[in-house]
Order: C-alpha cells, then structure tokens, then sequence
C-alpha cells in the first residue's frame, strides 16, 4: 500500500523534476512559479503545499542531486581497490544520473550561483564533499603510479568541466549510454586521446633541443 509519505515524496520529486525543466529553459531568474505548476500539472497553491518558494524549489534540485551523487560514490567506492575503477565508477554515477535528466544537470551547473543564505551554503558544503572523493582518486592515482603530469585539483576540476559539458551536446537517445560515455572519459583522462603519439612528440621535441645544446 502506498503511504502518504510515499505519496508526498512522488508528487515533489516530479514538481522538482518540472521545476528543473523549467529553470533549464527559462533560466532561473525568468522563471515563473506558474509555468512550474502548469509543467508539473498541479496548481500554484498546490504547488506551495510542498514547497515554500522558488529559491527551494531550486536548492532541493540541487541537494537531491548532490546528496544522492556523494552518498551513493562513498558507499560503493569502499568496494573497489583500484583507483582506475573508482574513476570511472565516479563518472558512470555522474553521467548516469544527469544523462537521465538534462535539466538537472544544466541547472545544477548552471544556476548554483542563484541560491542565497543557508541553503547556497549547504550546497556548497555537499559540493565541496563530493569534490573532495574525486580529487582523492586523482591522489590515488598519483600515489599508486609515483607521479602526474598535474595536480589533483586541477585534474578534478577539468573532470567535472567535462562531464558536466554534455548538458550542451547531449541527446538521449542520438548519444552513447552513460556507461559507455564514463568509459570513455575515464580512458581519455587516465591515458589521454592517442598517449603513444604523445610520448613520440615528446622525446622528439627533447631530441631536439638536446640537438641544438650541442651546436
């Protein structure tokens, strides 16, 4: 039998997947309560029956998506010893939330600048967390081959600039499956696009100047 919790849970979770949709489109600022109720087939006093405000209707957007994503990474991260694995266990969790829903993703990197107060600093906290597990795999990897070309910081932040980027480019059903896309991230940052080419360019170019020391 479905509760009333239960119930309550279905109906805001669909309002917060109309909301997200319409924040997409509209962007945050230019959206109206109204065009959410009227997405999510409800009334705008139905609507504040579940939540309070715009402002909420994004940050629970946003924590749903940023709680859930850290939650689940750390639970299961326990599990898996290499931190190649963790990588793309990260970006398949990643990927395969957002790729379900577009518009979450777009809001959720988009519009974070738009919350105020206690609710902008509790998703900078959950944010920072879920940074702080992908940055550690990138130590991981450090550690575990003795060095990297960059600092983890930075080898985490272009991670997430690049996943985050398909909320552009992507079309459910025109693109590869999350796990697929994950993969092929994960390989394209753990070895780069053609890392023998690579390797050649760079002994080539110290070939050279250890030439030119000489003449």
């Amino acid at each position: 039998m479905t509760t009333a919790t239960t119930r309550f849970d279905q109906k805001l979770a669909g309002i917060l997947s109309a909301a997200a949709e319409v924040f997409a489109e509209e962007g945050f600022d230019r959206a109206s309560i109204r065009a959410v109720a009227e997405r999510a087939g409800t009334s705008v006093p139905g609507l504040y029956y579940y939540v309070s405000s715009k402002d909420e209707l994004l940050y629970l957007i946003q924590l749903n998506a940023f709680d859930s994503l850290a939650a689940r990474f750390k639970s299961e991260m326990v599990a898996v010893a290499e931190p190649e694995a963790r990588l793309e266990l990260l970006m398949r969790h990643h990927l395969g939330r957002f790729l379900a829903n577009l518009a979450e993703l777009s809001v959720c990197a988009r519009e974070i600048e738009q919350l105020r107060g206690e609710y902008r600093a509790r998703i900078r906290e959950i944010q920072r967390e879920y940074f702080a597990l992908a940055q550690s795999v990138f130590d991981d990897l450090a550690r575990k081959h003795g060095s990297s070309s960059v600092d983890s910081r930075t080898a985490a932040l272009a991670m997430f600039g690049a996943i985050n980027w398909v909320s552009t480019w992507y079309r459910a059903g025109a693109g590869p499956p999350a796990e697929e896309l994950a993969s092929g991230y994960a390989r394209l940052f753990l070895y780069g696009f053609v890392p023998s080419a690579a390797n050649a360019s760079s002994r080539n170019r110290l070939a050279g100047h250890e030439g030119e020391q000489h003449v």
